[in-house]
C-alpha cells in the first residue's frame, strides 16, 4: 500500500513540475512519457485538466489518474473525482483497486474512448474537457501501445 502511494505522489508531482507547461492550453489530448510512466492528458485552457498515468510495468503499479477543477487537485487514489461521459456518471473510475472496480475499467475505458462530450467533477465543481484527439491518445486496452491496466 505505500508503495502505491507513494508511486502515486511521484506521478502527481511529476505532472504538477512537467506537465503543465508542456500541455497547457493545447486544447486536445495528447500523451507523453517519463520515468517509465504514460501519461494521456487533456485540458480546457483555463486549468482544468486530467492526467490519466499508466505505468509500464505491471510491477510498477496499474492506472491511475489525476483531475485539477477550479484550481482544487483531485487523485483517483485518495479523494476520487467522477467522469462524466455523454451524460453517464462514472464515479472514480480510475480507481481499479477492487474486484468490482477493476471489473468496471474495460468498459468505462472503451466509452471514454469514444466520448463526444467529457467532463470530470468533484465536489460540486464541474467542468467540460475537450475530446479532440482522444481516441487517438487512448489507445484500446488489448493494445500493445496501451500501458494503463487495472489493479484487478
Amino acid at each position: 500500500m505505500n508503495k502505491r502511494l507513494c508511486l502515486s505522489f511521484l506521478l502527481f508531482c511529476a505532472m504538477i513540475a512537467a506537465g503543465r507547461s508542456a500541455t497547457a492550453g493545447t486544447y486536445e489530448w495528447t500523451s507523453g512519457w517519463g520515468m517509465g510512466v504514460s501519461e494521456h492528458l487533456v485540458d480546457d485552457g483555463n486549468g482544468n485538466e486530467l492526467n490519466v498515468s499508466c505505468p509500464d510495468y505491471a510491477e510498477d503499479g496499474y492506472v491511475s489518474a489525476y483531475a485539477t477543477i477550479h484550481g482544487k487537485s483531485y487523485s483517483s487514489e485518495d479523494e476520487g473525482f467522477d467522469v462524466i461521459v455523454d451524460g453517464e456518471t462514472y464515479t472514480n473510475p480510475f480507481y481499479t483497486d477492487c474486484h468490482v472496480c477493476g471489473a468496471n475499467f474495460p468498459a468505462f475505458w472503451e466509452v471514454l474512448r469514444k466520448a463526444n462530450r467529457l467532463q470530470i467533477s468533484a465536489e460540486g465543481s464541474k467542468v467540460t474537457l475537450p475530446t479532440k484527439n482522444i481516441a487517438a491518445v487512448l489507445k484500446p486496452l488489448d493494445s500493445p501501445e496501451n500501458s494503463c491496466r487495472s489493479a484487478w
